[in-house]
Formats: structure tokens, sequence, C-alpha cells
């Protein structure tokens, strides 16, 4: 009879223990939890530092913006010396110390590393390793090492941190062919606020030079 007992106390301790030693989520599952929020968001408004470390003259540059970002494509990027736009069809670049706009249009680049492709979401086109598994007083921060699935990708390497309380990513560093390095940490986000599509057009200032390079 005891020994019966001891059995049974036992085998309650081991199934108590059993979630101390859980085995993290797959890099695929995590992938796929990422994407799967990203499908239930229709419009998000990230506040972020981008970090450009310059690898020959070792210089690093950090800047603050905000990302404005809707379904279809659009998205608007304001930093403190650029603005960039787009609905989609148009894209228009502002630089205010130069008083210029350039408008061209819209071309899905997968090459150009802007916030809008690594913030909200993981690429399809690249593979994901986990790297480590990290508590937070939020839950788990997951670390993933990305590489692009396709042999002519600019961008070498990506290593973002996703938190499993939201499945939203806290950061990404990207590494392209260059050695050139950008980081973004995102500082706040806010989804589903029912951005409008004027928030995606844009009318140049006036005075300002505009070349457009549609004509060419």
């Amino acid at each position: 009879m005891v020994m019966r007992k001891l059995t049974i106390a036992f085998a309650i301790l081991m199934m108590s223990a059993l979630p101390l030693f859980a085995e993290p989520p797959s890099a695929m599952q995590i992938v796929k939890n990422v994407q799967d929020n990203y499908n239930k968001i229709e419009d998000a408004t990230i506040k972020f530092t981008q970090t450009v470390v310059f690898p020959l003259s070792k210089v690093s540059r950090t800047t603050s913006g905000t990302l404005y970002i809707k379904k279809g494509n659009k998205y608007r990027i304001d930093t403190e010396d650029k603005v960039i736009v787009t609905d989609g069809k148009t894209s228009w670049v502002y630089l205010p110390q130069s008083q210029q706009v350039l408008i061209d249009n819209f071309r899905n680049d997968k090459n150009t590393i802007t916030p809008e492709k690594f913030l909200l979401d993981v690429p399809e086109d690249y593979f994901a390793v986990l790297l480590s598994t990290n508590k937070t007083t939020k839950g788990n921060l997951y670390v993933l090492r990305l590489t692009p699935k396709s042999d002519n990708s600019f961008i070498r390497a990506i290593t973002i941190e996703i938190e499993d309380s939201s499945w939203t990513i806290k950061s990404a560093v990207i590494s392209d062919m260059n050695d050139t390095r950008y980081t973004y940490d995102v500082e706040s986000l806010k989804t589903n606020t029912g951005l409008p599509n004027s928030e995606f057009e844009f009318v140049p200032p006036k005075g300002a030079q505009v070349v457009d390079l549609r004509q060419h």
C-alpha cells in the first residue's frame, strides 16, 4: 500500500514537472505562428530605431522612424531624413534636406532593405533555424536565423527576435553581401487601427524639385 502511494506520488510529481522540460517549438512552427498572426493584421503602425554599420569605416548611424503599413503593398516610412510612401502602384521618396521628391512605379524588390519587409512578417523565401530561446517577463523570446533560399540574394542573413506572447517581431539584424549590417528595433506596435488610404498618398511640398522617373 505504501509502495503504491509512493508510485502515485512520484507519477504526479513527474507530470507536474513536464512543462519545465517541454521542448521549444520548431523554427518552422514559430514562423507559421508569426505568419498566422500577420494574416490577421489589416494595418499596423510601428515605431522603430534603425542602426546601420558600414564595414570598411566601422561608422554607424542610428535614426528613428515610424512605419505605417496596410495590406495591398501600401506603406509609409517617416524617418528624420527621408519619407518613403507607396500606395501599391506609385512610390514617392521625399528628401527634406534637398527639397527633392522622386516618383517612380512601385516595385517589390526583394533585395532592398527596408523595415516594412522584416518587422511584421517572416519572408517565405528564407530558410529558418532556431538559435536560442530566452525567458522574459512576457514569456519566451525566440531567436531565429534566416538565410535566403536563392543564391542570387543580396541579403546574406537575417537574425530576428520573436515574442511568443504576441507572435510579433521585436528586432531584426540584416547583413548584406557587402557586410553592411542593419539593425531594426521595434519600440511600439499598434495593429488594426483603421489607417486611411490617404496615409499612403503623397503630395510634393510647394517649391520641391520633382523628379519623375516613370518618364525615363
